[in-house]
């Protein structure tokens, strides 16, 4: 009967204990309602001037170095343009000047590295001039510079928002998906479009059964004229 009563005492306490940590005399642990990482794409580069980019997934309540390199760097040790914060976390847009040392640069790596010791950071890179194709190139009176592209909106293994800039007039493209690492060459045909007057479109395109489960996925577009235009950019699939 002892052992009985000792055991249900010793029971008893440790409840006790338990619900006075839990409860009371220690705060349980919060788990974070982040996941994932911060990345961002270019929406648009002045030459020598400027580039706007489009954030994604930022923490809340983190500073990060704004930091330019040459390609190839992927902005490591790059000079710092800017200093910003996350403020309440997720999607931003910002311009960032470019640094007089990177001037004339083709292309340009641009890296966001937290300061705060958190450990996150994204980069990405732009053409910092208009591509080259020989002499006399598509470069056609009217035009200047190339398009480019950016993503949206994923929903995973379902479809893209892709938004298409500074797209040449009366011109057709054809847009393709591959794998990460191949700039969508010779990847998967899901759509096609006319440029029409130009400038910005905004067109929605199914991921390829192929392609259902891969992440990242390349996404290209390229002209079917002749003319030599392309942009191509990637994406999570998640």
């Amino acid at each position: 009967m002892k052992n009985k009563l000792f055991i249900i005492t010793l029971v008893l306490l440790m409840v006790s204990i338990l619900s006075f940590l839990w409860l009371g005399g220690v705060n349980p642990p919060i788990a974070s309602a982040y996941s994932g990482h911060p990345y961002f794409y270019i929406l648009s580069v002045v030459p020598d001037t400027s580039v706007t980019i489009r954030a994604y997934n930022f923490p809340a309540n983190d500073t990060f170095n704004v930091m330019m390199n040459k390609i190839g760097t992927k902005g490591l040790k790059g000079i710092v343009v800017d200093t910003i914060s996350s403020g309440s976390g997720g999607s931003f847009t910002a311009t960032f000047s470019i640094p007089s040392a990177l001037k004339g640069q083709h292309r340009i790596a641009t890296r966001l590295q937290s300061t705060t010791g958190s450990g996150y950071y994204a980069y990405n890179w732009f053409y910092n001039s208009p591509p080259k194709y020989g002499t006399g190139g598509p470069y056609t009176s009217g035009y200047k510079g190339y398009p480019t592209i950016v993503v949206t909106k994923v929903v995973k293994n379902k479809y893209i928002i892709l938004q298409m800039n500074n797209l040449p007039k009366n011109d057709q493209f054809k847009v393709l998906m591959g794998k990460f690492g191949t700039k969508g060459v010779n990847g998967v045909e899901v759509d096609s479009f006319s440029t029409g007057g130009g400038g910005t479109q905004e067109i929605k395109v199914k991921i390829p059964k192929s392609l259902k489960g891969v992440s990242p996925i390349a996404v290209r577009i390229q002209s079917t004229s002749g003319s030599g235009y392309f942009a191509y950019n990637w994406f999570y699939n998640r």
